[in-house]
């Protein structure tokens, strides 16, 4: 298995660029059976870095050539078919679309925010961009599907936005306080991809202990934020479970 990792060597455009084909073509090369395909931005704006990935309908057929030749290598070489998953992804709080920091927030932290030099009054992501996200995200594993990728990975760990949605207790609206809430975003994308994009498989990595202190980190104990509580990551694993994921 080739774990993701960012090249951070894209086109403008989001499709990878020469460097990228070398990358996969290598990992093929080398005998690999399953490609975790990297980090990929569901839209321009989700970037953590300007060369980011992204798959939008712009770069879907640059994404499409890459599978088919990672693909057409690892049967040349070896004579065996490759599973492909594809990272999908939005930076949230970390986002530099363009090189400067350009954070969307979910939530204000007492332990982040200063580290990222964010006011008490800086705006939060609404219900109604969340909503929208939603389709945002439908839309490129529906592209993934298209290019040929066998699975899609809705990322929800690093604290990158939908992780640090699952640590939302301050929030309010649809999307903070209980866990049914917080969960919301992951639970319905996930649901929304096995009923609309058939045919492709859904996973995710998900950081089920966050070492950031309670209400800020999921996974931690109220008491501790050294202590992990794993409650509710395994409640949150179980209805993605029941979801078929």
């Amino acid at each position: 298995v080739v774990q993701p990792m960012e090249g951070f060597d894209a086109l403008g455009d989001g499709a990878a660029g020469p460097l990228g084909f070398r990358r996969y073509a290598r990992f093929a090369q080398g005998g690999s059976g399953f490609l975790w395909f990297e980090a990929t931005a569901v839209l321009p704006e989700a970037r953590s870095n300007p060369r980011q990935l992204v798959l939008d309908a712009g770069s879907a057929e640059g994404f499409a050539r890459l599978v088919d030749q990672t693909r057409r290598i690892a049967r040349e070489a070896f004579g065996h078919e490759i599973l492909t998953v594809v990272q999908l992804t939005h930076s949230g709080r970390y986002s530099k679309p363009k090189g400067i920091p350009r954070p969307m927030i979910a939530h204000h932290s007492a332990v982040l925010d200063p580290q990222h030099h964010l006011p008490p009054d800086y705006p939060l992501v609404t219900d109604e961009h969340l909503d929208r996200l939603q389709d945002t995200y439908v839309e490129a594993a529906k592209l993934a599907a298209w290019a040929g990728f066998d699975g899609v990975d809705v990322k929800a760990c690093h604290r990158y936005l939908v992780s640090e949605l699952l640590a939302s207790f301050t929030r309010e609206g649809r999307y903070g306080g209980p866990l049914e809430n917080r969960s919301r975003f992951l639970r319905e994308v996930v649901g929304r991809i096995r009923s609309e994009v058939p045919g492709i498989f859904v996973t995710t990595r998900i950081n089920v202990y966050d070492a950031i202190p309670y209400p800020y980190g999921f996974g931690v104990s109220r008491d501790s934020h050294e202590v992990p509580d794993l409650a509710e990551p395994i409640e949150v694993i179980g209805q993605l479970r029941r979801l078929g994921i």
